[in-house]
Formats: C-alpha cells, sequence, structure tokens
C-alpha cells in the first residue's frame, strides 16, 4: 500500500512538471501599444478663405460711370469668376495683357505678365494651394519687347494668335525671374495672392485672366493695377 502510494504521488508530480509553463500576462504590452497607436496627429487647420475683391468699393473710389475704361472696365468684368485651378497642365504658365496702373485715383496703361508655378505639397501652407503667383511688366529697356507686346495682345483680344516673329513671346516663355507668393482659393471662385496691399484674379471664358493687384502703400484707395491677360503657355 504504501509502495503504491509512493508511486501515484511521483506520478502526480512528474504531470505537473511536465505540464507547460504559464505564460506572462500579455495585457501590459497591449494597453501601451493601444495607447501609442491611438495617439492623434495634429495639423494646423486650414483657415477660412479669404473675402472677395471688395468690387463695389474700389468702383467708388475710382468714380466709375457704367462700364467705363481702364480700370473700371476690369471691375465691371470682375464678377462672375469660373472655377479655376492656378496649377496648369505643365506646371508653369504664362500670361500677356494690358494694364492700367493707378497712382492717386489716376492711370496710365503698361504691359504685364503672369506666371503661375507649381510648387511641391511640402512647401503648401494650411489653406494654400500648391502654386505660386506673381505680376510683373517688361522692363523700359526692352524697346523691342514692349513694342511687339502690343501686337501680340491686339491679336489676342480679337481671338488670333501673334505672328511666329513677335520677339515678346519668346522673351515671356523664356524669362526666369518672377516675383512670387503663395496663392488661395478666396470667396466667389476668385484666388487671393498674399503680396502687396492683396492680389486677386478671375479666370473669365477662353481661360482669359482679369487681375487687380492694389499696392502696398496706397494714397487713395483704389492705387494699384488693373489688368486682363491672355495665356501664352499653360
Amino acid at each position: 500500500m504504501v509502495s503504491r502510494a509512493l508511486f501515484a504521488a511521483s506520478l502526480s508530480l512528474a504531470l505537473v512538471a511536465c505540464e507547460d509553463p504559464p505564460k506572462p500576462d500579455a495585457t501590459p504590452t497591449a494597453t501601451v501599444t493601444a495607447t501609442a497607436t491611438a495617439a492623434p496627429t495634429s495639423e494646423a487647420p486650414a483657415p477660412p478663405p479669404p473675402k472677395p475683391l471688395d468690387v463695389a468699393g474700389l468702383q467708388k473710389a475710382l468714380k466709375c460711370g457704367g462700364a467705363g475704361h481702364g480700370p473700371c472696365e476690369i471691375l465691371a468684368d470682375f464678377q462672375e469668376c469660373e472655377d479655376w485651378n492656378p496649377v496648369t497642365a505643365s506646371g508653369d504658365g504664362r500670361w500677356l495683357g494690358k494694364a492700367a496702373v493707378v497712382s492717386k485715383g489716376a492711370f496710365l496703361d503698361d504691359v504685364v505678365l503672369l506666371r503661375t508655378r507649381r510648387v511641391p505639397l511640402s512647401e503648401v501652407g494650411a489653406g494654400q494651394l500648391p502654386a505660386k503667383i506673381g505680376l510683373t511688366n517688361i522692363p523700359e529697356d526692352r524697346v523691342t519687347e514692349r513694342r511687339q507686346a502690343e501686337k501680340a495682345i491686339r491679336a489676342y483680344d480679337r481671338g488670333d494668335v501673334p505672328r511666329p516673329s513677335n520677339q515678346v513671346i519668346d522673351y515671356i516663355k523664356s524669362r526666369s525671374d518672377w516675383p512670387e507668393a503663395f496663392s488661395m482659393k478666396a470667396e466667389a471662385n476668385q484666388i487671393h495672392v498674399a503680396v502687396d496691399g492683396g492680389m486677386y484674379l478671375c479666370q473669365k471664358s477662353n481661360q482669359r485672366l482679369l487681375v487687380v493687384k492694389l499696392s502696398a502703400n496706397r494714397e487713395s484707395p483704389s492705387d494699384g493695377i488693373y489688368a486682363q491677360l491672355h495665356p501664352v503657355s499653360w
């Protein structure tokens, strides 16, 4: 009897020894992992879109009556803008047009150029579009280009294209120095560029652009550049 009891006890101990050791509690590790995974990533919220150009206020400052001419003509057409993406197919779009440069309420005619350039999304801030936009003119010493720009603009105005020999087209396409700033979608399908007193773009039919760029230091509320431009390359 004693021998059988000892044998049973030995067998019981052997069975216990052969069982798998208890697994460690995985709950703390799972809790830490879940907590780390659930941590939200913080991104700056996009600001509200800028207000559209104050067309009525500028018309009042310029004493515009009806369609008018010069800046008043641009303002009269600066409504019902088409929805427009300034990032062109090539990533580098260029426009040419005639402008009225207003100073102290009076204006002079000039020729202006505009460029939209695609930029990497890594450079774009909250609410900004992946495009930098710049408006400039042709230097006074570029006499031939300035003269031929007038001919090119007249061709665009009548729905035609400039002659292949027109040197201003090559000048616009090859120009590398452009002032530029980031753009944002504004209300009323306009594009706003944070430069000087603010620049506003309005696309019309046939890729025609209307541009109003207000001066940084305005002696009159209407001081700035009022332009209509045609696409040269996009």
